[in-house]
């Protein structure tokens, strides 16, 4: 029987085993993700089948895959399955007993195929090739801009009329975005506009910017955009539970941990409003964690070479404009710091872990920020932070009995 997506007690083991028996699958899928068919045979896992995971915004997943082309059957062709629409979901399974354990890898679009020897290798990266310009789709063919002015755009609605937008005869992605609710209530606070010729991709990158969210494709092929700097709490990872436990004189774990550290790390960042006139906005994040190695109390003060953000003032309604530069420079730091401390090691493929995923490693608690998996020698490289060295907010209001 097959399970898609499932994790259980017999999965978790046979993981755990000395002996672990995996499986490779793409499906070929139309413009609306239903499955054309299913490859496994002809997948070449003698040549190297590498797929790559980062953490933040845009392209997370990159895959290179070999595929044996008997009888032409993957040569590029409008009537080829695997070519009617460049789009394929990958698959990593683990067989236990008479089982299999799928889970999903994500859905790419091909964007370069080489054959050699009728072995044709190909290059993919996930939906958001088709946004930011990689497949050369979505283009606007003249200007576009919102207007706050005549109406208000809430942020959501925006982020599904930009997937609905019509590229031909087709939208740019058929499939339901999943949005955090605070985005269905939140108001455009200043106008986004495009030129003629750059991407609609480019709509939701700027959003993701304008509100401190992650804005990329999980797994399954659906747009995330979510907020990371969540009012006085941008370290989301504590209240997530753990994706892999990691003992010592671990099975998994094939090599073991290295450590890698900036010092010269940015630990401030300063997000200011952009008017001249009115209420006016401006917010400094420092790590004063003490155990961060790169705290301003150990290391002093490190700005980016670019050293204040300027954001709009936009709607005060919600937010004043202390806060909304304070939300977002807590985000800043937090990727300046994840960037700049880091610890990597080497471990058997365990399919479901993915980037943003919390981790025990030797009883501490890791977040995943990247990973590389060669499902040749099934290997995965992950790259974690430490959490307990990234920036906390030890601020706290002070409220005096009368």
């Amino acid at each position: 029987m097959n399970y898609y997506n499932k994790i259980d007690d017999a999965y978790i083991a046979a993981l755990k085993s000395q002996h672990v028996r995996y499986r490779t699958m793409i499906q070929p899928l139309d413009h609306w993700e239903n499955a054309l068919g299913e490859c496994e045979a002809d997948i070449l896992t003698s040549k190297p089948v590498q797929s790559q995971q980062t953490a933040g915004n845009n392209i997370r997943r990159s895959l290179n895959i070999s595929v044996v082309n008997a009888d032409d059957k993957y040569s590029p062709s409008k009537n080829s399955a695997f070519w009617y629409s460049r789009k394929f979901r990958l698959w990593d399974g683990v067989a236990v007993g008479e089982n299999v354990y799928w889970q999903e890898q994500g859905i790419y679009y091909s964007l370069t195929a080489e054959e050699e020897n009728h072995v044709i290798t190909i290059s993919a990266a996930d939906k958001f090739a088709a946004l930011n310009g990689e497949l050369n789709t979505g283009r606007c063919t003249k200007p576009f801009t919102t207007d706050i002015t005549a109406s208000d755009v809430y942020v959501a609605d925006l982020i599904r009329e930009t997937l609905m937008l019509n590229t031909g005869s087709l939208p740019l992605d058929p499939i339901s975005p999943v949005i955090d609710p605070y985005f269905e209530s939140a108001k455009l606070y200043a106008d986004i506009a495009l030129d003629a010729g750059q991407f609609y991709g480019e709509i939701l990158t700027t959003l993701a910017g304008m509100f401190g969210a992650d804005c990329c494709y999980d797994r399954s092929g659906r747009l995330n955009f979510r907020r990371k700097a969540v009012t006085d709490r941008p370290w989301w990872y504590q209240h997530q539970g753990y994706a892999w436990n990691f003992t010592d004189n671990d099975v998994n774990i094939v090599q073991g941990v290295r450590r890698s550290t900036t010092l010269r790390a940015v630990n401030c960042v300063t997000v200011m409003t952009d008017n001249t006139e009115g209420e006016f906005g401006c917010y400094t994040a420092k790590n004063t964690n003490p155990e961060s190695p790169v705290c301003v109390q150990n290391v002093g003060e490190q700005y980016p070479d670019d050293p204040i953000v300027y954001i709009a003032l936009g709607d005060t309604t919600r937010d004043t404009p202390n806060e909304k530069c304070r939300q977002y420079a807590d985000y800043l730091l937090m990727q300046h710091t994840q960037q700049a401390l880091t610890e990597t090691f080497t471990t058997v493929e365990i399919p479901h872990l993915k980037a943003d995923d919390m981790i025990l490693l030797h009883g501490e608690p890791r977040l995943i920020t990247s990973i590389s998996t060669d499902h040749h020698s099934r290997l995965m490289q992950l790259e974690v932070c430490n959490t307990a060295f990234l920036p906390i907010n030890y601020e706290t209001e002070v409220i005096e009995s009368e």
